[in-house]
């Protein structure tokens, strides 16, 4: 086992503290907050991070594998993008005229994403799924959406939820319906029910859970059949799976899709990006306007990021570093006998935690993600590598999932898990 060092998190608890007073609900992204984690055991605050690694306001250092929740691609303080931005920052960061940055950034994305052969920046993710969505609807003239997953915090995403729904016209639930990836029934069931009403089916490419019976194919094929976009959220996949995103390791290139988190390893750039009979013949009819899609600051990031993707040996080693961990993993849960599994793909995976009866309770992700921390390991939601871990960063974490496994072991067969809880155990939330 392990050495367990023992940590203060009184500079973290301060701040969150003070937080409640002048922040509403604390922090501006939930999956952020306390908790999404386990209060009173891990940090509530980054202070700063180097490569794979960050510490905390009291100085505690772990290895990261949440990485920003997916835009720490490269790794923090990645050198070739933070000359980029300074280099930048000694130019200027926005002009009151359009910047040749953006042109720039748009022959890449135009270049390398199946996709796109038309772009719009904008700052984050739920923009971009908005944008894709106003395209849709203006394009096909229709306003139902068939959605898949979480697709940002705009109105006609959140509308489908069951949580947080203060602010939501009771009018815009009408038009949204969701349905479970590699659900083909469902999404036919909506199209039968809103005939010729439907703009549009927005879900990302993959998870965790794999396309089965060429579910993406297929689903383009029931769009198109019925008058529809098909548009893929690559905010989270999109430059971990391929410099083109999913779309391009899948082989199925829809008509719209968008990009974020990723795009400029930390810097807030998103992308919606379409075909150009798409884009042309809604260009006088949409409103998508926003001071700071041409930051020249977050483009010259993203410039340099696929400049870095451009080789194909970032994202070679993303695909061996999260085989390597996934692969390593899943020996010592069967070694150790706990029913855990590391489940997804090498670039984006996800842990999937039961008792020995095959039962899901979230207190079960909450002790197993207490014992990493503990030991110096930052789990969040997903396990994302990024190109600078190291070997020696993946064999310690498989040392520590090896000592969490045995406590999460011993909890089960206690037969009082909760009693093995030191801090609050997490919550599931929206976002």
């Amino acid at each position: 086992m392990l050495e367990i060092k023992k940590r203060s998190l009184n500079k973290s608890n301060e701040l969150w503290n003070e937080a409640q007073n002048l922040i509403l609900s604390g922090c501006q992204l939930y999956s952020k907050g306390p908790e999404t984690h386990i209060k009173g055991v891990s940090p509530i605050y980054i202070d700063h991070g180097k490569g794979s690694h960050v510490w905390d306001p009291d100085g505690n250092e772990y290895i990261d594998y949440d990485m920003g929740l997916g835009p720490i691609l490269l790794g923090y303080q990645y050198e070739a993008v933070d000359n980029a931005v300074i280099k930048q920052l000694h130019r200027g960061m926005g002009y009151s005229l359009v910047a040749p940055e953006e042109v720039e950034y748009a022959r890449l994305c135009v270049k390398y994403i199946p996709s796109a052969e038309k772009v719009r920046f904008l700052k984050t993710g739920s923009s971009a799924t908005e944008a894709a969505i106003r395209i849709a609807r203006a394009y096909t003239g229709r306003k139902h959406i068939i959605r898949g997953e979480y697709h940002g915090w705009h109105e006609w995403t959140t509308a489908a939820e069951s949580v947080r729904q203060g602010g939501i016209l009771d009018d815009v639930r009408q038009y949204v319906h969701k349905f479970d990836y590699n659900d083909l029934n469902k999404v036919e069931e909506y199209f039968e029910q809103y005939p010729n009403s439907v703009a549009a089916v927005i879900t990302e490419a993959v998870e965790t859970e794999e396309p089965q019976d060429n579910f993406l194919e297929k689903l383009k094929e029931i769009c198109h059949a019925n008058g529809a976009l098909l548009i893929f959220d690559e905010v989270v996949n999109g430059f971990r799976f391929d410099i083109g995103g999913a779309q391009a390791y899948f082989d199925v290139t829809p008509d719209l899709s968008t990009f974020g988190k990723a795009a400029a390893n930390g810097m807030p750039l998103s992308i919606v990006a379409g075909k150009r009979e798409i884009m042309d013949a809604v260009d006088k009819k949409i409103f998508i306007s926003t001071t700071f899609g041409g930051d020249c600051i977050s483009l010259a990031a993203g410039i340099a990021v696929m400049k870095e993707l451009a080789s194909g040996e970032v994202n070679k080693a993303l695909w061996e570093k999260g085989r390597y961990l996934q692969d390593n993993f899943r020996q010592l849960a069967k070694d150790v006998d706990v029913p855990i599994d590391l489940q997804g793909y090498p670039v984006r995976m996800s842990l999937f935690y039961t008792d020995y009866n095959g039962k899901k309770d979230w207190l079960y992700n909450s002790i197993f993600m207490q014992e990493c921390v503990k030991r110096g390991v930052l789990l969040g939601w997903h396990i994302f590598p990024c190109y600078s871990h190291t070997k020696e960063d993946l064999d310690y974490t498989l040392n520590v999932f090896e000592d969490a496994m045995k406590v999460y072991k011993k909890a089960l067969k206690s037969g009082n898990p909760s009693s093995y809880m030191e801090g609050t155990p997490l919550k599931i939330v929206l976002g």
